[in-house]
């Protein structure tokens, strides 16, 4: 779905087909997300958010009279809809943050909002290293880490970091072998 010009549901898959079509399969990786980053950062904010919401209307609708529960409920959602928006917010880097690797470049799409999207491409002659950031006791449990794409620095783009990676060692293998058959 294709909401602005800088908001498309699909991009992800169109950047895709259009590389694979190009490079062939075995010579594009696509990096997202993972799934912790969407349990984090979405999800158990969410439940979080929800029982709160439940707790305060309840307790409210024993301190009033019931003639008042309405307004209670509209109050409560409207104090907590900026929690909303900030997991909707966490929803999109979810589902539309993502970084494509193919052999001449890596390509960051980074959708902030509705409004603004961000795309950096960094040919694979300015790229340095690709590394591994482990932190966190979280990350080490489900094997999710950063990782971290080195480039020279110019004033246009520098190092682009991916975070929630799942199995990144592996990604990294797969992303030096496409570099390095350039």
């Amino acid at each position: 779905m294709k909401l602005f010009s800088n908001f498309d549901t699909q991009i992800k898959t169109k950047c895709i087909e259009e590389n694979v079509q190009e490079y062939g399969e075995e010579k594009v990786v696509c990096l997202s997300r993972s799934g912790l980053f969407f349990f984090v950062k979405v999800v158990w904010p969410l439940i979080g958010f929800v029982l709160l919401d439940l707790a305060l209307i309840f307790f409210f609708y024993y301190v009033f009279d019931y003639t008042y529960l309405r307004l209670i409920i509209l109050i409560v959602l409207l104090v907590s809809s900026p929690f909303i928006f900030h997991l909707v917010w966490n929803y999109i880097d979810y589902k539309m943050d993502f970084v494509l690797v193919n052999p001449e470049s890596l390509i960051e799409y980074n959708q902030t909002g509705i409004f603004v999207k961000k795309v950096i491409t960094i040919n694979e002659k300015s790229l340095k290293s690709v590394t591994v950031e482990r932190n966190g006791f979280l990350y080490s449990i489900f094997d999710n880490w950063d990782l971290v794409f080195f480039s020279e620095w110019d004033e246009t783009h520098g190092d682009v970091t991916l975070r929630y990676v799942f199995h990144p060692e592996k990604k990294k293998i797969q992303i030096e072998k496409i570099m390095s058959k350039n």
